[in-house]
């Protein structure tokens, strides 16, 4: 399975706990393997790197224990995760710059967070755009809403107005790539 890097897994334990409090956390991680509950009970170290599966699955867990289980909560996890990495001179940055440039630097960004996958701009225009991603063929069911979450608030904090993002074509779902198509005002 792919990994994500520890600094995103960080500040999806600190929006579970959030939610959940100390308790939930506890019984999220409890529906994952003795092996997975150990590893990501322990400090999370933002430079390591933790199996991805893993992660969308506790996600899964929390969202079932102290969501709606409709997967909004892996939305709203990766809209947190993007406002704990885009703050500071990151936020003052992208708040002067546009969708656009947004989407045309998504692969880089990516390449920062995850150890498999590539993430190119398959189309863009003043009103929207879309990511194609592909070499990650184990990517997790479920991804698309956490993933959703974070790029459409990137977009918000660049100026995005009414954003709407869906996830047309995934991999997990059987398709030779993912594809994550934006709109936006």
């Amino acid at each position: 399975m792919g990994n994500v890097k520890g600094s995103a897994v960080r500040s999806f334990v600190e929006y579970l706990k959030s939610r959940g409090g100390e308790a939930g956390w506890r019984r999220a991680l409890a529906t994952l393997t003795p092996e997975e509950s150990v590893e990501l009970s322990r400090p999370i170290l933002p430079v390591h790197w933790y199996d991805y599966g893993s992660v969308i699955r506790l996600l899964l867990a929390a969202d079932k224990l102290f969501g709606r289980g409709d997967r909004q909560l892996l939305r709203e996890a990766g809209i947190y995760n993007a406002h704990q990495d885009l703050r500071g001179i990151y936020r003052m940055f992208i708040s002067y710059t546009s969708p656009q440039y947004v989407i045309n630097n998504s692969g880089r960004v990516w390449k920062q967070y995850y150890d498999r996958g590539q993430l190119a701009v398959a189309w863009q225009n003043n009103k929207g755009g879309a990511l194609k991603m592909t070499g990650f063929p184990d990517i997790p069911l479920h991804h698309d809403a956490q993933q959703l979450g974070y790029m459409e608030e990137a977009f918000r904090i660049s100026g995005g107005k009414n954003i709407r993002g869906h996830h047309p074509r995934c991999i997990a779902r059987g398709d030779d790539h993912c594809l994550y198509e934006f709109t936006w005002d």
